[in-house]
């Protein structure tokens, strides 16, 4: 999406901080990137705290038209038509469909954080599995990429990834939580076998936070749905 994405950190001021990569896949999950070099003291732990800053703030900043406008002028910075762009996207849904999913997945903190270095300290290795194990929503992975140089200008980049046990134990509590998402209509459904007060108390809930902020249904095991109002 972005090279240096700005990261504002209030509706009034200028953007105060620079994150240096931002994708985002086909399920609209955004994945938030910093790369440092294992020379750089703050890999050990400073980094952590500026990466989290930056989730909360794109959370809050972010909205679907600034995420969209960014992807564009990117692809075509890049020389990459939209139509090649988005056809990896889309799925069948518009623009605006997508990047309003993309905003709604930063809202509920569905995000991937990624810390790049060229060697990763054991510090931030054991942080990185530590806020895995405890964030629900956020997966959180630190890539070692060693670098190896041959003859002539060849050299060789060997990944390594941190924190893929922690997902995956996660990945596999969240599946056997939930299959699909629940929406309005299915909680609305699940709200007739209950009785009268509760479906009433319920319902002037459930329409008082559609008409003042915005609902994403969960998945859960059970009829289940958050509300995210404006800041």
């Amino acid at each position: 999406m972005a090279r240096e994405m700005r990261v504002p950190t209030s509706n009034e001021s200028n953007p105060t901080y620079w994150l240096d990569h931002l994708f985002v896949d086909a399920d609209g999950v955004p994945t938030l990137v910093e790369v440092k070099r294992a020379a750089d003291a703050r890999i050990r732990r400073e980094v952590v705290g500026q990466m989290l800053d930056y989730a909360a703030s794109g959370a809050h900043y972010w909205p679907a038209a600034l995420l969209q406008r960014t992807f564009e002028e990117t692809c075509a910075v890049d020389g990459r038509p939209l139509e090649d762009a988005y056809q990896e996207l889309l799925g069948g849904q518009s623009p605006e469909e997508f990047w309003a999913t993309v905003e709604e997945r930063l809202a509920a903190g569905r995000m991937r954080l990624l810390f790049v270095a060229d060697r990763i300290p054991l510090e931030l290795r054991a942080i990185v599995e530590f806020l895995n194990r405890q964030l629900r929503q956020t997966d959180v992975y630190a890539v070692e990429l060693t670098q190896y140089k041959g003859s002539g200008d060849h050299r060789v980049l060997v990944p390594r990834v941190h924190g893929e046990v922690a997902t995956a134990n996660k990945t596999q509590l969240r599946s056997g939580q939930a299959g699909r998402r629940w929406t309005r209509t299915d909680m609305d459904a699940a709200l007739q076998s209950r009785s009268p007060e509760l479906r009433q108390a319920a319902l002037a809930l459930l329409d008082h936070a559609e008409a003042a902020g915005r609902t994403v249904g969960n998945r859960a095991a059970y009829p289940s749905v958050s509300v995210y109002f404006p800041a």
